[in-house]
């Protein structure tokens, strides 16, 4: 073999271990953005499973929707407390779903009924705050999320439990009978 030839076959070689090396970082980037979502839907979901705001949507979600900021305010320091922790707890899930840091779909799924639920007990509070002050951007994220879940509710979509009736795992291996209930304990 000639010294042009090894240096031809060197070349190609090198193109394509840089093509490879390519590809797998490429595959690599990808692989830390799935981590990085999976690890920011896990953070998300336990942000939620803190006894403060559990306390804080329990209250929440015992008023009546609607309510005025009025309203809000007679029943005390506490709900205001409740209104403006899970109002800015929803306006940093609003954010990062846009920022695509969390999927829309984890949220909804997660969370959809309680982020409706939670906005209209506190919109009428929200658009007070928003005059008193002068400001648009308190909770706009909220708004934005709690309007983009209702959209969603508007599509008739079917929540998880009738649409997923069917579903079985099939990791255990057990077979199910084809009427959807589940075996009998044995």
């Amino acid at each position: 073999m000639d010294l042009q030839t090894a240096a031809n076959i060197a070349e190609v070689l090198g193109v394509f271990i840089v093509l490879v090396g390519s590809v797998f970082a490429i595959i690599q980037l990808m692989h830390l953005r799935q981590q990085r979502r999976d690890m920011a839907a896990i953070e998300l979901a336990r942000s939620f499973q803190s006894p403060e705001f559990g306390q804080a949507l329990r209250l929440l979600l015992s008023l009546p929707p609607g309510l005025t900021a009025e309203e809000l305010e007679e029943h005390g320091e506490a709900f205001l407390d409740s209104a403006m922790l899970v109002s800015l707890t929803l306006e940093s899930v609003g954010i990062m779903v846009h920022r695509g840091v969390v999927e829309f779909d984890m949220v909804w799924g997660l969370m959809g009924g309680l982020v409706l639920g939670a906005w209209e007990r506190v919109e009428g509070w929200v658009t007070h705050v928003r005059r008193e002050q002068g400001r648009q951007k308190f909770n706009e994220w909220f708004q934005w999320l709690a309007d983009r879940m209702r959209e969603c509710e508007e599509r008739g979509e079917a929540p998880a439990f009738q649409r997923f009736e069917d579903w079985r795992p099939r990791s255990l291996g057990i077979p199910f009978p084809s009427s959807g209930a589940a075996p009998a304990a044995g």
